[in-house]
């Protein structure tokens, strides 16, 4: 491939692999809530990387909605304090979010960069399938390493449906930056409407109950938006 962003879809899709395996293990020891907190706080990397490194536009709102979208994330995803169990395993395993939360970053970053620098053009659909391609050979040769090549029609299912999702939104991204959105209003809106369709859906499909804090972190949510938007 003589593409100039080829090493990086190479880079990135190996980046992939590493920090979904790091994601399952942090979700099996700390919960799905936790791992959700640190995942998405990882905008606080291209957003200051758009600030610093290309010159994007700030504004009173936009700096003050940078800090509250970090506080709607937190409080959103807030887990019960009550819940002894995932207390206890967040100090046990106090790493793991934290490796969430840099590899979550530094896949934001460089998505940020292929496509500020040029490198990507037709609005990224060629390099994100690059990009996919190569996570799946990874992923094969992966599973083939640890002798875990037996997939099952549910786990074949629940592949299609998990990456599916994550390739449109790694190439609505690139678009997004591609048609001129900034960095610092694109990965925070981003962020924050996946916590907007993880708490409808959790809301009316699974009946989950939100606490007054996480009803709360919405609204400062909301908020956020509001002000990135100005």
């Amino acid at each position: 491939m003589t593409e100039s962003w080829f090493p990086y879809a190479l880079f990135l899709s190996l980046t992939f692999i590493i920090f979904f395996n790091v994601n399952a293990m942090t979700i099996q020891k700390v919960g799905m809530i936790i791992t959700s907190i640190f995942q998405k706080l990882s905008l606080v990397f291209p957003v200051l990387t758009g600030l610093l490194f290309f010159n994007e536009a700030g504004s009173k709102g936009k700096y003050i909605a940078i800090p509250l979208t970090v506080v709607a994330i937190v409080m959103s995803n807030l887990p019960n304090k009550k819940d002894k169990e995932s207390m206890a395993a967040i100090k046990k395993y106090w790493y793991l979010p934290i490796l969430v939360f840099a590899g979550s970053g530094l896949i934001e970053v460089l998505l940020f960069y292929v496509q500020k620098s040029g490198k990507v053009g037709d609005g990224g659909l060629n390099f994100t399938s690059v990009l996919f391609f190569l996570s799946g050979c990874l992923g094969l040769i992966f599973l083939i390493v640890i002798k875990q090549v037996n997939f099952t029609r549910n786990e074949i299912i629940a592949g299609i449906c998990i990456g599916v999702p994550n390739f449109f939104t790694i190439y609505l991204l690139i678009r997004g930056l591609e048609l001129g959105w900034d960095g610092s209003v694109l990965f925070p809106v981003n962020n924050v409407g996946t916590i907007f369709f993880t708490a409808v859906i959790g809301i009316l499909i699974f009946k989950e109950k939100l606490t007054k804090i996480n009803y709360l972190g919405l609204v400062v949510a909301i908020l956020a938006v509001y002000l990135i938007s100005q």
